[in-house]
């Protein structure tokens, strides 16, 4: 009720509000007034909200979120909770969106800074591609790690975090993932060690699959091992990037392998303090104990070549 009255009364002092711009993309954005000059905009549905005093940010930043929701609802079998992103481009941006921030009652808030990237005419250049990656992992990050908080006292294990966070994200790809991996063999960590390691969130990468490229590596074709065709060897990347890479890699194989509900039941009994071990005891398809697990994921980085073809 307080968000319905304070957007009634913040866009009565502005325009009438306006389309997204998007064909097919039914929320409409909203202007309101903050003091004598400055305008922002929002763009808001049931689950996703968007907000900055540029208005041509909305739609796409909206749209990459809640393509977002999609992999979310796959590996979880739920909706995320409801998210607000504050796209901030003046300093006093944060504090004059705050108000409508807060009447959105989202239980997950991002705010990111954006520098616009300019030409040499100083015109903008298109944005959704600069801010996709910061914005869209920041938000998966939180989304997992407000997964059922109810369901017990342990904080998640910076691996599971590291994994499900580029399954949601999409980035890396599972053959850029992989086939950096297997340009790295030796400095793998065993599993045992990679579930009780710290992994900085600066260390997960970020992105959108179009990208196409990371460390080196540029998706396309590949042989038969996994590895790009006509692209430069993947760059040696450092430790804390590698363990992230694999976190990913191994969350990814256990959800190729054993399908529906096991990354949900990874982060779930994470949660409650319950090791790999016993998560996987549980498992259809997967290895019964870690070493095994461990095994089957590195065989699958690099898989015997096709036999050829009489």
């Amino acid at each position: 009720m307080a968000f319905a009255l304070g957007l009634s009364w913040a866009c009565s002092s502005g325009p009438d509000p306006e389309t997204s711009g998007i064909p097919g993309f039914e929320p409409t954005v909203k202007a309101f007034n903050v003091g004598a000059n400055d305008r922002y905009f929002v763009i808001d549905s049931n689950e996703v909200v968007v907000v900055s005093r540029d208005r041509t940010l909305l739609g796409g930043m909206f749209l990459l979120l809640d393509d977002a929701q999609l992999p979310y609802r796959r590996y979880f079998q739920a909706l995320p909770p409801k998210t607000t992103v504050g796209l901030l481009l003046q300093p006093q941006d944060s504090l004059a969106i705050d108000s409508v921030v807060k009447a959105s009652r989202a239980p997950v808030v991002v705010y990111e800074r954006v520098n616009v990237p300019r030409d040499n005419q100083g015109n903008p250049l298109p944005i959704a591609r600069f801010i996709v990656s910061s914005v869209r992992s920041k938000v998966a990050r939180a989304w997992i790690l407000g997964t059922d908080t109810a369901a017990g006292p342990k904080p998640l294990p910076d691996w599971v975090v590291a994994g499900a966070t580029q399954l949601v994200t999409g980035f890396p790809t599972t053959g850029m993932r992989n086939s950096q991996l297997a340009s790295q063999l030796a400095d793998l960590i065993p599993i045992d060690s990679l579930t009780r390691m710290p992994i900085p969130e600066s260390a997960v990468p970020s992105g959108a699959t179009a990208d196409g490229a990371m460390g080196g590596t540029q998706s396309g074709r590949v042989d038969s091992r996994g590895r790009p065709i006509n692209a430069p060897p993947p760059r040696r990347l450092p430790p804390e990037t590698v363990a992230a890479l694999q976190a990913g890699s191994l969350v990814d194989f256990m959800w190729a392998r054993e399908g529906r509900g096991i990354v949900k039941q990874l982060v779930y009994r994470s949660r409650r303090g319950e090791p790999l071990s016993e998560v996987i005891a549980r498992a259809v398809s997967l290895p019964r104990t870690v070493a095994g697990l461990d095994s089957a994921w590195r065989a699958s980085l690099t898989p015997p070549p096709k036999p050829a073809k009489k």
